[in-house]
């Protein structure tokens, strides 16, 4: 049986989350992060109904947040 070799993709993955996690953080700092595709600059999007996250006006970037309501 062979073994399969998923090292350069949980790299590749771990990059990713750790750039979102990054740009997060800097929006949330009150900082200005432009999109890597568009160069407009992203926003926090986060409303009780609909879609949570961090994206662009064109849509070009998005990363979707989960957002718990605390009672």
């Amino acid at each position: 049986m062979t073994k399969l070799d998923f090292s350069a993709i949980n790299k590749s993955s771990a990059k990713s989350f750790n750039e979102q996690k990054n740009i997060i953080k800097k929006i949330g700092k009150g900082q200005t992060v432009f999109c890597a595709t568009c160069k407009q600059p992203l926003q926090l999007c986060v409303s009780s109904e609909g879609e949570n996250g961090v994206q662009c006006a064109k849509g070009c970037t998005k990363i979707g947040l989960e957002v718990e309501a605390q009672k």
